[in-house]
């Protein structure tokens, strides 16, 4: 640790951070956590995972991701890398192969600056939200067609079309 005090061991901690090792494409946060482990781990506490999260992020073996809700997300993967957020549902994903180096060039941060960490994450819609929004946006213009053929339907029978 910083100021040189040894970190006694905990089992609770251990298993807090297998948790996230276990679960890289997950992000998950701290009620997540709290919520796969709490009844494996007897006597756990929200507040505990809290902690054990910010001393593990302290000592470099994870990273917190701001999730654009107002939430933390933790991450096991500490090298510099993408992330891809959905505003939907709010997974929270690794992108593949980002040229991160090609990255930090792209950024002119002119003499006398050191760029020490890269977070770059990119919002929109994962696959599955995508398909959701394009299944609704299609039922509604059947839903569309369907008015507007009953109305239609109703002129050339010469009959009122329910409103």
């Amino acid at each position: 640790m910083a100021d040189g005090k040894k970190l006694r061991y905990s089992q609770q901690r251990e298993r807090i951070y297998e948790y996230l090792l276990s679960s890289k494409e997950h992000h998950p946060s701290a009620e997540m956590v709290y919520d796969a482990l709490r009844s494996e781990i007897q006597g756990l506490s929200l507040g505990t995972v809290y902690r054990n999260l910010r001393l593990l992020e302290d000592l470099g073996k994870i990273r917190r991701v701001a999730s654009h809700q107002g939430i933390d997300r933790y991450d096991s993967c500490c090298s510099d890398h993408v992330h891809f957020f959905c505003q939907s549902c709010g997974y929270i994903e690794n992108v593949p192969k980002a040229d991160v180096e090609k990255i930090r060039a792209a950024v002119p941060l002119g003499s006398g600056y050191q760029l020490f960490k890269l977070d770059l994450t990119l919002t929109g819609l994962c696959s599955k939200c995508t398909i959701k929004e394009l299944t609704k946006e299609v039922l509604q213009k059947i839903g569309s067609i369907n008015y507007l053929f009953g109305a239609l339907l109703c002129v050339l029978v010469n009959t009122k079309f329910p409103a």
